[in-house]
């Protein structure tokens, strides 16, 4: 826990998302008092999406993050919020149009992690 995917279209895959995923994992620990060292990100180059009506020119990119039970929902809320003010900024100019989202959820009581090593 924190479980990131940070999905991108093929428009924004020459950036370098990993000190995006770090800044998001800074996040989670001061806003939803998570452990840094159980933060993971997935960072997902999407090469097959289909955006609206399928115009060439727009890119996607989008985070959610899945927490364990118990934050409340001001803190999944202002988690969401910071999340997206970070993809915002971290995308290059000019970008054209890209559609950015953020949304965090809480992994449910099936959740099960084994750390081996």
């Amino acid at each position: 826990m924190p479980q990131i995917t940070l999905e991108y279209t093929r428009h924004l895959a020459e950036t370098d998302w990993s000190p995006v995923a770090l800044e998001i994992h800074q996040a989670a620990v001061e806003i939803a008092g998570a452990a840094l060292s159980a933060c993971k990100t997935r960072l997902i180059a999407l090469d097959h999406v289909v955006i609206a009506d399928d115009a060439p020119g727009t890119a996607m990119l989008a985070c959610r993050i899945g927490l364990m039970l118990g934050r409340t929902p001001e803190q999944k809320s202002a988690l969401s919020e910071r999340v997206l003010e970070i993809l915002t900024a971290a995308l290059p100019q000019p970008t054209g149009k890209v559609e950015v989202s953020a949304e965090v959820f809480e992994l449910n009581e099936t959740y099960r992690k084994a750390t081996i090593g």
